[in-house]
């Protein structure tokens, strides 16, 4: 009873998900392919890496959309956003999902952070569920961090800062 109790308030909760009939984003894509990173992709390409990125929205706390993070082979992270560092964990979840969660920090929140994740050419662009229907985002444009990986010469579009 409490799965099925879990699925009806996730899909009441989140309208995009509750209607498959949504245009895929491939569908509204332009001529750019997007790839979903599956979460075995992730375990090959994070441990021993950093990501350097940038959010969408500037980060109120900071006033910078930058952000770096260590993904270290333990699953731990080292995070920097502005002036702020934390210490993190990273892991996957499912099939296509990286979830973040940074304990006895309140700079980050209690929670936890997951995002589904979509390369295209050398830049990863992140989803959180807000942005996401049954066949992906609806729209790629509305990423919610994008990021390459440090050292790879990968690059994505015009920074928004």
């Amino acid at each position: 009873m409490r799965f099925r109790f879990s699925i009806v308030v996730l899909l009441a909760c989140t309208p995009a998900l509750a209607n498959p009939a949504l245009a895929s984003a491939e569908e509204i894509s332009s001529d750019k392919k997007y790839s979903p990173i599956t979460a075995k992709q992730f375990q090959k390409i994070l441990p021993g890496n950093t990501i350097t990125g940038e959010y969408r929205q500037m980060r109120e706390r900071t006033k910078t959309y930058n952000f770096s993070e260590s993904h270290h082979k333990d699953g731990t992270t080292d995070y920097a956003e502005g002036p702020i560092t934390s210490k993190g964990i990273w892991y996957t979840l499912g099939e296509q999902k990286i979830c973040y969660k940074y304990p006895n920090d309140e700079n980050m929140g209690a929670g936890i952070s997951c995002f589904w994740v979509y390369k295209q050419d050398t830049c990863y662009y992140g989803y959180g569920i807000s942005g996401m229907t049954l066949n992906g985002p609806p729209r790629f444009e509305d990423w919610v961090a994008r990021w390459v990986i440090k050292g790879s010469g990968g690059t994505c579009d015009a920074p928004v800062s």
